[in-house]
């Protein structure tokens, strides 16, 4: 989802909450104005009484929209769909109020008033999303918020229709190429997404094999772009897709995890407080550490190095657990540090020379306070820095150096559609297992991205700090 996308998403909020309390106010006057039809007000309620009702009503309406779906501001919803969302989220909530206080007149003076509330609302929220929705498209035909598609068709026959279709801007498209499949597509777009960085790819050609499918799958997964396809391509993996239509032609999309969209939001959120709360507590920790590295080998105690990162490298914090003319980078050990670590590379216990990522035991290029911080995970502090930046989340993949991330197979790329974490499920893994196999690690790491939650980074940093102190790990030295 792109930004402007979550930028709606989140306007809708504040316009459903405007919505709603407009439906209660019209609602409250409406009822004074009709007592020859329906009857005297037998309990008096002061305005400002019963807005704090509709106070307490409203985020129980949101929480039901939200269920429904209704946060999902896409350019090609169909209206029709979204009023009947509508209408069923206020009946829904409406509904679980009235079962809580329908026979308390100190709360609402009238059955009337709720009848003309749960009409209001309906109508209210219906309107102010459609204004949002003109607002939208408005952009849209501005060439603002467009999504870069590219879109390969071949011989399809719908091709065609659909190209017309997302040339329209109303739904939210800009068609920056259209090429036919052929045996050299892959690397056609691979050059397309270093010239035009596209962010999503359609498959409108319902011939292709389900062989060169899955290889375009696997380059948009590896650059976490959208995959979209008309169906009967191949078989769905059903784990994390949506259905849609073009004028009545219909489209499903891969999802490239549950991250996208509202997930990325709540996992920021989450970041940004998990930061903070874990920079203040282990603030005096911090200040410990920085005098030990300092005082036990020459040097800067913060260590800062390029790692492989979300879509581009970033500046990657920690404390410095090597001596300075063996740690890499320019600043630090140089050329000679690379020589080393070539040939301490020969010896890696993941994987040999070919594997992309370098582990040894009793590492010589460690200092004494380096293999204590190492040990019990205390060289990671400065990356409470990086989640606060927003480079890195509390949980997910490990974050790898810029010569490793060169070693990579295209498909171990998967790992980059997503932000590095300092704690992990693979982390986990290679606590208690050291000499994890780099395959395995993608493995866990995938599994990760497709089946995400914000339970699940709950339930990983809980086994993180099980396994950093509790649980009986290996006692050898890396």
């Amino acid at each position: 989802m792109k930004r402007a996308e979550l930028l709606f998403n989140l306007f809708s909020i504040p316009v459903d909450i405007v919505s709603l309390i407009a439906a209660g106010v019209v609602s409250f006057y409406i009822r004074s104005r009709v007592e020859d039809y329906v009857g005297p007000v037998t309990f008096q309620l002061e305005l400002n009484q019963f807005m704090s009702v509709i106070a307490w009503m409203i985020p129980v309406l949101l929480i039901v929209f939200a269920s429904l779906g209704l946060y999902n501001l896409k350019g090609t919803r169909r209206f029709i769909s979204e009023f009947a969302r509508i209408a069923l989220g206020t009946s829904l909530g409406l509904l679980l109020v009235v079962l809580l206080f329908f026979f308390d007149q100190s709360i609402f003076p009238s059955r009337f008033i709720i009848l003309a509330t749960w009409i209001l609302s309906t109508i209210f929220v219906w309107i102010g999303r459609y204004l949002l929705k003109r607002l939208q498209v408005f952009l849209f035909a501005k060439g603002y918020g467009l999504h870069n598609l590219l879109l390969i068709n071949g011989a399809a026959v719908e091709s065609d229709a659909i190209n017309r279709i997302l040339n329209n801007k109303r739904y939210g498209y800009r068609v920056i190429e259209e090429i036919n499949y052929s045996q050299n597509t892959l690397s056609e777009i691979a050059g397309l997404y270093t010239d035009k960085n596209f962010d999503e790819l359609m498959v409108a050609n319902p011939h292709i094999s389900q062989e060169d499918n899955a290889a375009l799958v696997e380059f948009a997964r590896s650059k976490g772009l959208q995959f979209s396809f008309v169906p009967n391509l191949f078989e769905v993996q059903r784990n994390v897709i949506e259905l849609g239509n073009f004028s009545g032609i219909p489209v499903i999309s891969l999802k490239n995890s549950p991250l996208d969209g509202w997930g990325k939001v709540l996992k920021r959120m989450f970041d940004i407080g998990a930061s903070l709360s874990c920079i203040l507590i282990t603030s005096p920790a911090f200040i410990i550490i920085y005098l030990a590295v300092k005082l036990d080998s020459s040097g800067p105690a913060i260590y800062k190095q390029k790692r492989g990162g979300y879509r581009k490298d970033f500046q990657f914090y920690k404390f410095r657990s090597m001596f300075t003319h063996m740690s890499g980078g320019a600043e630090y050990g140089g050329e000679e540090a690379e020589r080393i670590r070539e040939e301490l590379w020969k010896n890696n216990t993941r994987g040999g020379y070919e594997s992309p990522f370098l582990k040894m035991k009793n590492d010589p290029r460690v200092t004494r306070v380096g293999r204590i911080i190492r040990k019990t995970k205390l060289d990671e502090l400065p990356q409470f820095w990086n989640v606060l930046l927003g480079s890195m989340s509390m949980v997910g993949p490990r974050a790898h150096m810029v010569e490793e991330v060169a070693r990579y197979r295209e498909s171990h790329r998967r790992m980059f559609s997503i932000k590095p974490g300092i704690f992990g499920m693979s982390q986990n893994a290679q606590m208690l297992w050291p000499d994890l196999p780099f395959d395995e690690e993608i493995k866990i790491n995938t599994f990760y991205i497709e089946n995400w939650s914000l339970w699940l980074d709950i339930k990983v940093l809980v086994k993180s700090f099980y396994v950093l102190f509790f649980a009986v790990k290996p006692n050898d030295d890396y």
